[in-house]
């Protein structure tokens, strides 16, 4: 078997050495409850962690609070979303999804769009919940929102890759209930469906198998 031998401090650079002080102070600051999750992921996002990170999407994140309210009949408010964090934008992504807590997984739109009946929706097991099949592994950070593209078709520069392309170059996809509630979003507003090519789109969730979960329209439009 072969060992490494531990780097003893009395070794390391003067920067190394400051630099593991400060993330020792971090650390110790979030066990304490000094300084938060959300802090922490605004100033590595290299925004200022101290102010509203959402200031920039107040006109999005309002349309979406007023679609929540609408549609969902949920009465969330300005004091628990104004201050959600907001990750810093790449390239083309300026549409905000706002994703609240109540979601715990996709079976939540799927079970809505099947009572309502305005098109037909089906899933590979009917007897068994996608909150347990695919579970929303992005729940944990509570009310959170990400940033996407806001088109009606699929990305063009994702085409032909698998998830474990995506996975292994650490691009970020829509999990499921990300994408159903996007598309519950752009139906409500548009009345078109996305991606609507009959094409499967693949998303960031992963079943409890291990398989990707893919979400299509098909030819009947279902």
């Amino acid at each position: 078997m072969s060992t490494t031998a531990l780097t003893t401090g009395s070794t390391l650079p003067a920067e190394t050495k400051k630099a593991l002080r400060l993330l020792g102070d971090t650390i110790a600051q979030m066990e304490s409850e000094a300084l938060s999750l959300d802090e922490l992921s605004r100033c590595n996002a290299h925004q200022d962690p101290f102010e509203n990170a959402a200031k920039a999407y107040s006109r999005q994140i309002e349309a979406q609070l007023k679609y929540y309210r609408e549609r969902w009949l949920l009465s969330y408010g300005d004091n628990e979303f104004g201050s959600i964090y907001v990750p810093r934008p790449k390239g083309y992504l300026k549409t905000i999804l706002v994703l609240p807590s109540y979601f715990a997984g996709p079976e939540d739109v799927f079970s809505k769009w099947k009572s309502e009946a305005k098109f037909k929706v089906w899933k590979w097991d009917e007897s068994k919940s996608l909150n347990h099949l695919i579970p929303n592994d992005r729940r944990r950070l509570g009310h959170y929102a990400l940033l996407h593209g806001g088109r009606q078709e699929a990305d063009v520069e994702l085409q032909n890759r698998s998830w474990e392309d995506n996975f292994r170059d650490r691009v970020e996809m829509m999990r499921a209930t990300e994408a159903l509630l996007f598309e519950d979003q752009h139906y409500t507003e548009h009345k078109k469906h996305i991606d609507p090519e009959a094409t499967a789109t693949l998303t960031g969730s992963v079943d409890v198998g291990g398989g990707a979960v893919r979400v299509r329209w098909g030819p009947g439009g279902e």
